[in-house]
C-alpha cells in the first residue's frame, strides 16, 4: 500500500467523523458531517513519501484539493479524540491524543502535525503526584497541634 492509501484508510476508520467508502474503484474516507470525500492520489502524481491525499469538498469533484495527508488528518484526529473523550480531563485527552498520534505514525509512516505535543507522564508519575496531593493533607494534620 502507498502512504497515501494508508492515510486514507486511517482517516476512514475515525468513526463517527469519517467512514470507509468506495469511489471509482478506490478505497476512500467520507465525512459524515458534510460528505467530504478523501481519496489516495494516483501513483505517480506525487512522490509517495509526501503522503498526499485528494479531497473533494462536500463530495464535489469540481471542488478538489491535493494536500499532505498528515496535515489534513491532524484536526480530524484532534476532533476524534475529543469526541471520544467527552467528559475526560485534559490530561486524559492529552494522553489519548499522544497515543493516537503514535498509532497514526505506526499505521501510515507519517507524523501528525502537533509540534507541542509531549509524551504523557508515566502512570507511576501521575499516581505519585496524586499521592503527594493526598499526603499533604495527612502531613498537615500530623503536624497540627
Amino acid at each position: 500500500m502507498t502512504k497515501s492509501e494508508c492515510i486514507v484508510g486511517f482517516i476512514a476508520n475515525l468513526i463517527p467523523l469519517y467512514f470507509p467508502a468506495r469511489h471509482g474503484g478506490l478505497y476512500a474516507a467520507q465525512s459524515l458531517e458534510d460528505g467530504t470525500l478523501v481519496l489516495p492520489v494516483p501513483t505517480g502524481e506525487w512522490d509517495d513519501e509526501d503522503g498526499m491525499v485528494r479531497i473533494f469538498w462536500q463530495g464535489d469533484p469540481k471542488s478538489s484539493t491535493d494536500a499532505r495527508g498528515e496535515y489534513f488528518a491532524t484536526p480530524i484526529l484532534d476532533r476524534y479524540v475529543r469526541l471520544h473523550a467527552a467528559g475526560a480531563s485534559e490530561d486524559a485527552i492529552h494522553a489519548e491524543l499522544w497515543f493516537m498520534a503514535k498509532h497514526f505514525e505506526f499505521k501510515t509512516g507519517g507524523s501528525i502535525y502537533l509540534p507541542h505535543l509531549k509524551p504523557p507522564p508515566h502512570p507511576i508519575v501521575r499516581v505519585g503526584k496524586k499521592a503527594m496531593e493526598f499526603g499533604q493533607g495527612i502531613l498537615i494534620n500530623l503536624l497540627s497541634p
